[in-house]
């Protein structure tokens, strides 16, 4: 499911800057959903797209500016589109995401990453730093994170934070998360080899490596209880399950994928294990998970069971 840096522990080289109010980096409305490639055959909808503008000063130090493109680099990670149809084309609008301070003042926006501190967001916010820092400051309906620092050597740890960790966490844990659920719809259809590659795919649920590389520094800090639990998770993803599947075994596959589901609960609701995600996920991102089990007939009169049971019939954002 959504795996180790879901759970708001990441333990990495970059060290983590001060993040006000807490959790502001975690619960950023990065992403929305929306319909692309309207006016072709392909035309979508649901799709996660930017909701973001990311934004650089125009007399910023380049080293800044090289971080807000690595930013924008990330999200495209998280990200399935940045948002356009044939009427966009024709219009030649196709929607920016990597702006100066210049071109923000005529656009209309509602949430933006402001990278540096030499811009005029940050001058007309009256804001200052002494290190490196995320700060999130609703303003006029607007949701505006700054990062910024004393120095263009503090932007720069703040911003690689927010792009290395951050977001690099995030492009895994929501491919994962979703891709479980899938699996889980594959796994009721019987469509056992679309099931095992959606294990096996880096942009399925093997996007987790990413949240495992990250928390690896730090597991060697974790508790015997907590290292079991994950042990226990990995063995049965990348291993129990993917046989089953080989195998075609659709009930033990169900079991195994409900004894995964459990490990996942005890990390994120504190079953037996200290609870290691401190902070509530977002809904309008989180939610997603329900119409990718409607689609696969998963939901029956409004009942999460097929998912939901036993220790894990809680439902929610709590």
């Amino acid at each position: 499911m959504k795996l180790l840096a879901m759970m708001g522990l990441v333990g990495v080289a970059v060290a983590q800057p001060l993040v006000k109010p807490d959790f502001a980096d975690k619960l950023f409305p990065y992403i929305t959903y929306s319909s692309v490639w309207s006016g072709t055959p392909a035309s979508l909808t649901d799709v996660a797209v930017p909701n973001v503008l990311i934004v650089y000063g125009e007399k910023e130090d380049p080293r800044v500016v090289a971080q807000a493109g690595k930013i924008a680099y990330y999200l495209g990670q998280w990200t399935e589109d940045i948002g356009f149809g044939v009427e966009e084309v024709k219009a030649s609008k196709i929607p920016p995401l990597l702006v100066s301070d210049k071109q923000l003042k005529g656009m209309n926006y509602k949430n933006i990453i402001v990278v540096g501190t030499n811009n005029r967001v940050v001058k007309d916010l009256r804001l200052s730093f002494d290190r490196p820092t995320i700060q999130v400051i609703e303003k006029d309906g607007k949701n505006i994170m700054v990062v910024g620092g004393k120095n263009v050597e503090d932007v720069i740890k703040a911003s690689k934070y927010l792009s290395d960790v951050e977001l690099n966490s995030k492009a895994g844990a929501y491919k994962t998360f979703f891709s479980f659920v899938a699996l889980r719809g594959y796994i009721e259809k019987g469509e056992f080899d679309a099931a095992y590659r959606l294990v096996k795919s880096p942009t399925g649920l093997s996007a987790c490596g990413k949240k495992m590389s990250l928390a690896a520094p730090i597991v060697a800090n974790w508790s015997e209880d907590v290292k079991n639990v994950v042990k226990t998770r990995n063995a049965i993803l990348y291993s129990e399950l993917p046989k089953a599947l080989q195998e075609r075994d659709k009930e033990k596959a169900i079991q195994l994928w409900q004894k995964a589901m459990f490990t996942c609960y005890q990390c994120h609701q504190g079953i037996g294990i200290p609870q290691m995600r401190k902070f509530k996920p977002l809904e309008e991102i989180h939610s997603k998970h329900q119409r990718i089990a409607e689609s696969f007939g998963l939901l029956s009169q409004n009942s999460c069971a097929a998912c939901h049971r036993g220790e894990t019939q809680i439902r929610g954002y709590k």
